[in-house]
């Protein structure tokens, strides 16, 4: 179950950062930044379920991992327990790696842009009692802004596995 879960939840964050990515203007502002052909990838050591990101055309997008390029970014938790204690939201990626429950590999200054907008997912499409539980800092967002974004992006994920089942 918790394979199943952390898979379902790679995946959702893929979706989501693609579609937050061409909606919120504090992802873009991230992403820009980040040359085109930019990769990046979140695994689960050994073997685990895989989420891995290419950016094109100015927005990032779910990919396919090559196993002959080395990805710009790669962020490996060490053990599936410890995948599924951040992405059930029992632990803060921060606190995470402050722990030593992952690993980072490659770009360090574009992973911190990583970071910085997997934590603006959290706060646009998570209650604000969960995200105030893993996040150090939780900004101010008005709940129009926080409504208007949350909706954009679980509309951008439900399309995006609809289309991934329906494409196959």
């Amino acid at each position: 179950m918790k394979r199943l879960y952390v898979r379902f939840m790679l995946a959702f964050i893929g979706h989501g950062l693609a579609k937050a990515c061409r909606t919120d203007k504090v992802i873009q502002n991230e992403i820009a930044s980040l040359p085109d052909g930019f990769t990046f990838s979140m695994s689960v050591m050994p073997g685990g379920p895989c989420l891995y990101m290419k950016k094109g055309d100015g927005y990032i997008k779910p990919g396919r991992k090559n196993s002959e390029t080395k990805p710009d970014v790669d962020i490996q938790f060490k053990h599936l327990a410890h995948a599924f204690g951040t992405l059930s939201f029992q632990e803060g990626t921060a606190d995470a790696f402050a722990r030593e429950r992952m690993v980072v590999d490659g770009d360090i200054p574009a992973s911190m842009k990583l970071v910085r907008c997997f934590e603006r997912l959290e706060v646009v499409t998570l209650p604000k009692f969960i995200g105030r539980k893993i996040m150090r800092h939780y900004p101010d967002i008005s709940l129009k802004e926080k409504m208007v974004g949350a909706l954009q992006i679980y509309l951008g994920v439900f399309a995006g596995f609809v289309m991934g089942v329906f494409v196959k």
